[in-house]
């Protein structure tokens, strides 16, 4: 009785073994294609920009250039001074006009077609005009990488600056004066950097959700730096645009690898 039992054991625990180790190397070969799937998409977005979109070194033309940076940093202080606010001396006078609603927060839950690149929380904030300038020019930017292509994937743009108070210009170049940034109606575009927004798989089960959350994040910054000098493309004629509609005055700050834009009342 006992040896008919200890046999039972046994083989029940052989299948269950057996059974357990099929599941796992079942779930394994799925995860593997799910990861590979996932990198074949990431492939075929990168080759339909590739394409599509010309780098920036062939695309801008010395004429371009040259419309775009028309102005100077001097227009960009008289036209943030024209259509602005009082300029905002430190943090106090941030959460004043909050309250006032003169500046309205840049950073609301949900997706957003820019992202910031050291850019500190409670600095993210504009006028309403500032945001809705913003807001646009991010807008118009998708519109444009569709015009190359229907289907590519979103791609967000970099925010290196928004707000900066005369106490926070101190803290960056160690002395205490009135910035740009300091009126609400500015923000600047980091050209080197962005981030594309590759689409979710359908079915993914909460193992995939979280290889997808860890692919998305890298796979995004990744090709949207290899992809910079295409995007920086569109960026171009997304502001040129813009400006020649007089919605904006565009400063190009080499030194910072950005544009600072102006946004004007429309």
């Amino acid at each position: 009785m006992n040896k008919k039992i200890i046999l039972s054991w046994t083989i029940s625990t052989a299948l269950i073994i057996a059974v357990s180790a099929f599941i796992i190397y079942s779930k394994e070969k799925a995860l593997t294609g799910y990861v590979s799937a996932y990198q074949d998409m990431a492939y075929k977005a990168e080759r339909g920009f590739i394409e599509s979109i010309p780098v920036y070194r062939d695309f801008a033309k010395p004429a371009m250039i040259s419309e775009l940076t028309k102005f100077n940093l001097k227009d960009s202080a008289a036209g943030a001074a024209e259509h602005g606010i009082v300029p905002l001396k430190d943090i106090d006078d941030i959460n004043a006009n909050i309250k006032s609603g003169k500046l309205v927060t840049v950073d609301s839950p949900g997706e957003k077609l820019y992202y910031f690149h050291n850019v500190q929380k409670e600095y993210r904030y504009l006028t309403p005009q500032g945001k809705a300038g913003l807001e646009l020019a991010a807008a118009r930017f998708q519109q444009k990488i569709q015009a190359h292509k229907q289907g590519l994937p979103v791609v967000k743009l970099a925010i290196s600056s928004v707000i900066r108070t005369v106490d926070y210009q101190e803290k960056i170049f160690g002395r205490k004066f009135v910035s740009t940034h300091s009126y609400g109606g500015c923000f600047d575009i980091f050209f080197e950097d962005y981030f594309v927004q590759l689409p979710i798989p359908d079915n993914t089960g909460s193992t995939e959700e979280k290889i997808r959350k860890s692919l998305h994040g890298r796979t995004g910054f990744l090709m949207g730096d290899a992809l910079r000098e295409q995007f920086h493309s569109v960026l171009m004629e997304t502001l040129l645009e813009l400006q020649r509609e007089n919605r904006i005055y565009v400063f190009f700050e080499e030194e910072n690898r950005c544009y600072h834009i102006t946004v004007l009342a429309k």
